[in-house]
């Protein structure tokens, strides 16, 4: 039986997928899938965060954690598509600083801070703390999940360090 490699075939046993490295052209189109991810990411995580989920009376902040996953996956989506780790940290950058200046620019208060209720924090101030914090986490962690998925495959029967 003969087997036609093909160009991007690592020759693992069985096929795997090949992920090719990124060409030098693919940076503009990465930078710019990149800026629009982390608009994206921001604007569909802002507006998503403050959903709240009673249970028993006690509030979840469900939103702020579907964010969270949104953004992180938007932002391991780029980088595989760009096939570039950088593109994830660039995503969640852009994401963060368009985040922030909502908050900074607003005319009222977004963030819920400072407000006690029964001696806690409303559950909308939390959503608002995990949007932000998380945001920040969920940029590592797609660094992280991109350098995974983006990692060279190892051979069977190659020497493993």
């Amino acid at each position: 039986m003969q087997v036609n490699k093909q160009k991007d075939d690592d020759g693992a046993n069985p096929a795997a997928v090949v992920v090719p490295s990124a060409r030098s052209g693919d940076r503009p189109r990465g930078v710019l899938a990149s800026v629009l991810g982390g608009s994206l990411a921001a604007v569909l995580g802002t507006a998503l965060h403050a959903h709240i989920w009673y249970v028993n009376g006690v509030g979840i902040p469900a939103g702020a954690l579907a964010s969270v996953v949104l953004a992180t996956s938007i932002a391991v989506f780029v980088a595989v598509a760009a096939r570039s780790i950088f593109f994830a940290a660039l995503t969640g950058v852009v994401a963060y600083i368009l985040v922030g200046l909502a908050a900074s620019f607003s005319a009222g208060a977004l963030i819920a801070a400072g407000v006690e209720v029964e001696g806690a924090l409303p559950p909308v101030a939390i959503a608002g703390y995990v949007w932000v914090i998380g945001l920040a986490v969920g940029t590592v962690a797609a660094v992280a999940l991109s350098w995974w998925a983006l990692r060279p495959s190892v051979r069977p029967g190659a020497d493993a360090l």
